[in-house]
């Protein structure tokens, strides 16, 4: 069985449309203004070794098929979430011609790159499934593992499909049995040694990725771009730089904030905003951006000319959830505060310390996560 995707993308389009004619004409623009902003890139020195490792990618499908390992056939793009993996992942490939969409001699479109979202939880199994889904095939419900393996590799050919890129490819392995693992490992390695097609995988996902693909039967055929997290007291004028760019290249605003001498009315210390924003971000360059964006937008839907410290303020408690008091952007003991529990309340920590008892674990300290 198969599934019609255009058929499901004019609903979700029509669905759309209704919802924007509900909309007034000022509200509607001003989402369109905020939309644009969102589709902009913003690019790190990382991306010329990701580009590099898509292209030499794209290299290696233009030799002859052989058996021999090649680090080529495997691109691994591995960091921590909120470092931007999947958007770089998504730009960079929309870049290259060879990974963009044709009309073959047949007349039939055919889309080289496909993309999945491992699944969580996740079998050797269920990858596969998730596989024919994005391919457009419904597979019976009681197919089997190597069955499901069998079938996903010959509708690539199918398909023409030459990239599978998997995001979230921790979750394949991270709850995986050592069998499991194994399956999945060899399952991999066999897609990029098909005889009679090649076939090349893209891989993004946290660390526990990195681990998986230091084993044996993928070490001689994986590149792996690392997305590190930010260095807080050596990336002021990267971030810096993105502020500004996306405040007032992007969104065509003014920027009203002091980088180096923001001072708080309770004291007379600086607010070090550059330092604070990495902070509530956890160094995440990905998650950065992301908040810069929000904060761009709450000015635009309030009508606004100039980005403030205000509304990075309420961005960050809107996105943590956190108390007046426990503000990143406002508090004077912003470096003890923790971005990640910043929505936890006394009775969640009460609750967390009663589960670590339960198991028998020693309770270390507020916000420690059951395990």
């Amino acid at each position: 069985m198969t599934i019609d995707k255009d058929f499901d993308a004019k609903r979700s389009l029509a669905a759309i449309n209704r919802v924007r004619s509900m909309v007034s004409g000022p509200r509607l623009a001003a989402a369109d203004r905020i939309a644009k902003i969102y589709n902009e890139y913003v690019p790190l020195e990382r991306d010329e070794g990701l580009q590099k490792a898509l292209l030499g990618s794209v290299a290696s499908v233009t030799t002859p098929i052989t058996g021999k390992p090649d680090k080529r056939r495997i691109v691994a793009v591995v960091g921590r979430s909120g470092a931007g993996k999947t958007t770089a992942l998504a730009k960079h490939i929309s870049t290259i011609d060879a990974m963009k969409a044709y009309v073959d001699e047949d007349g039939v479109q055919v889309t080289p790159v496909l993309s999945i979202e491992a699944p969580s939880p996740c079998t050797p199994r269920l990858l596969a499934v998730a596989g024919l889904e994005a391919l457009g095939h419904a597979p019976r419900d009681r197919i089997r593992e190597n069955e499901a393996w069998l079938l996903f590799r010959r509708l690539l050919k199918v398909h023409k499909v030459m990239w599978v890129v998997i995001d979230e490819a921790q979750n394949a392995i991270e709850s995986a049995s050592v069998r499991e693992a194994t399956i999945i490992g060899d399952a991999f390695k066999s897609l990029t040694q098909m005889p009679d097609w090649p076939v090349r995988l893209i891989l993004a996902g946290v660390p526990p990725l990195a681990s998986f693909l230091a084993r044996k039967q993928l070490y001689n055929r994986r590149t792996v771009v690392p997305f590190d997290t930010l260095d807080a007291n050596g990336n002021n004028d990267l971030i810096r730089q993105v502020v500004t760019t996306v405040v007032v290249t992007h969104a065509g605003l003014k920027l009203d904030i002091d980088f180096d001498d923001i001072r708080n009315s309770d004291d007379d210390d600086r607010t070090y905003f550059l330092e604070r924003l990495m902070h509530a971000c956890d160094a995440e360059f990905g998650s950065v951006v992301q908040l810069v964006r929000a904060a761009v937008e709450l000015a635009i839907l309030g009508n606004e000319e100039a980005v403030n410290i205000g509304h990075f303020k309420e961005t960050y408690a809107s996105f943590s959830g956190c108390r007046p008091s426990k503000n990143i952007f406002t508090a004077v003991n912003w470096q003890e505060l923790e971005p990640a529990t910043a929505l936890l309340r006394e009775e969640d920590r009460a609750w967390e310390r009663e589960q670590m008892v339960r198991k028998g674990k020693r309770v270390t300290k507020f916000g420690v996560r059951p395990q």
